[in-house]
């Protein structure tokens, strides 16, 4: 049996059609996208944090839609496969309440995930200041101040950040999809319509910080503040999560890449390459600074 014959059989659809093969089809009731999974334990994962988070949200994952028998996926005999509901409309980011209420709930799903059993394979990200030390002296001869200035800032920022995590007695850290990203936000109607992602879940509030650094490109310092209050009408930041999350925000993961710009072939691509690093740096710091004077803002409000 052909992938489109199963698909009409399992999930009671009719004229179905490719739009984009092997992700895209048309059916009666419109658009849908086809996500192929090798591993059952990891589409079981994913099914979960979509209906979780889903909950008391005024945001809609894209959830799996179940077959007619009330499955979550078919196979093929070779994956398994999901079918999920698709839209191609940006929803962009003036409206920060929803955002906030989406990444809220989706915390709240993934601190319950963390205190769950589960079979799912979770990987959790290393900042590894050695390596960059090692990869950073091959310029320090050269006397490069942003260089030399970026690794004393990043030494000291490690060392606020464990100072935070001591702070946290038995840290709970939430299980999270890895790539969260504001392009994966489109509209329907007046609804944020979610569409998540595939790959293995990751431990800690990593993907979390890579969304608030994509907020801050995209809008402004006040904007971020904004998205942070909304957040925590949610997901409260004002106590042990909001220094782990404080405490990610603050580990200098961007050293690395801005380490990654950097080409000595020749002269000019070394100064192209230190111009785009010292950019980078500068963004990175105004985004920590933006996120350090709203947590310190919300403490002077909590202890009124």
């Amino acid at each position: 049996m052909g992938l489109i014959n199963l698909l009409e059989n399992e999930y009671d659809l009719y004229g179905v059609e490719w739009k984009q093969e092997p992700h895209l089809i048309m059916t009666d009731f419109g658009e849908k996208r086809l996500r192929y999974w090798t591993d059952e334990e990891r589409l079981k994962w994913h099914m979960k944090w979509r209906d979780e988070s889903a909950k008391g949200s005024g945001a809609v994952p894209d959830r799996m839609i179940r077959t007619r028998d009330g499955e979550i996926a078919v196979f093929d005999g070779k994956h398994w496969i999901s079918l999920h509901d698709s839209a191609d409309t940006p929803f962009g980011c003036e409206e920060v309440e929803r955002w906030g209420q989406f990444i809220g709930h989706l915390l709240l799903a993934s601190i319950k995930a963390s205190h769950e059993n589960h079979e799912c394979k979770v990987t959790e990200s290393v900042f590894d200041f050695d390596s960059c030390l090692a990869q950073s002296e091959k310029y320090m001869e050269g006397n490069f101040k942003c260089i030399n200035t970026s690794i004393y800032e990043a030494r000291q920022r490690l060392k606020f950040a464990e100072a935070l995590k001591r702070k946290v007695r038995k840290p709970v850290l939430p299980i999270l999809e890895k790539d969260i990203s504001i392009s994966n936000g489109k509209r329907i109607f007046h609804f944020l319509f979610y569409q998540g992602g595939d790959s293995w879940p990751e431990k800690g509030y990593l993907p979390i910080r890579k969304f608030l650094f994509e907020w801050l490109s995209h809008t402004s310092p006040l904007s971020l503040r904004m998205l942070l209050t909304e957040v925590n009408k949610v997901f409260p930041l004002n106590g042990e999560h909001g220094l782990l999350l404080l405490a990610e925000i603050t580990v200098p993961w961007e050293l690395r890449d801005c380490l990654i710009l950097l080409d000595n072939e020749n002269l000019e691509k070394m100064i192209e390459g230190m111009q785009k690093y010292e950019a980078t740096w500068e963004e990175h710091r105004i985004f920590l600074k933006t996120v350090t004077q709203w947590f310190d803002e919300n403490r002077r409000k909590v202890a009124l």
